[in-house]
């Protein structure tokens, strides 16, 4: 088994974590992200308008790490939604599926919880997999 600590230009983090950590054996890679936010690499600061631009926010950030890991969005197997309040689960999922072609939905679960870092009202990790190359 191989580990591999990621830490793709233009990911943020704020605290002791790497952005992804890449679980290499028997001939599959699993990439864990770690929660992405709407932290906004332009700007430094996170976003925190409507819930429509934190979702793309988070989003984009999610697609950075798994991309700048080596891996594609169509890779992802597992998703978790963490939102602040559920009843933004409708305006979260036009943005969601506008990253992944509807035969390849990853498996999800949408979480509801009481607050976020920073104030945002969304966060999101995956799991990818894929073939050892």
């Amino acid at each position: 088994m191989k580990i591999t600590y990621h830490s793709p230009e233009h990911s943020k983090v704020s605290g002791p974590y790497h952005p992804s950590v890449e679980v290499s054996a028997a001939g599959i890679r699993q990439l864990h992200v770690s929660g992405q936010g709407t932290y906004d690499p332009q700007t430094g600061e996170r976003f925190l308008g409507d819930i429509t631009g934190q979702a793309r926010r988070a989003m984009e950030n999610l697609k950075t790490v798994v991309e700048g890991s080596g891996f594609r969005m169509d890779d992802i197997v597992r998703v978790t939604l963490y939102l602040v309040d559920i009843g933004d689960s409708a305006s979260v999922n036009e943005v969601y599926q506008g990253y992944f072609s509807a035969e390849r939905y990853p498996a999800r679960s949408i979480v509801g919880v009481r607050e976020l870092p920073g104030g945002q009202a969304i966060e999101i990790d995956a799991l990818a997999a894929a073939p050892a190359p």
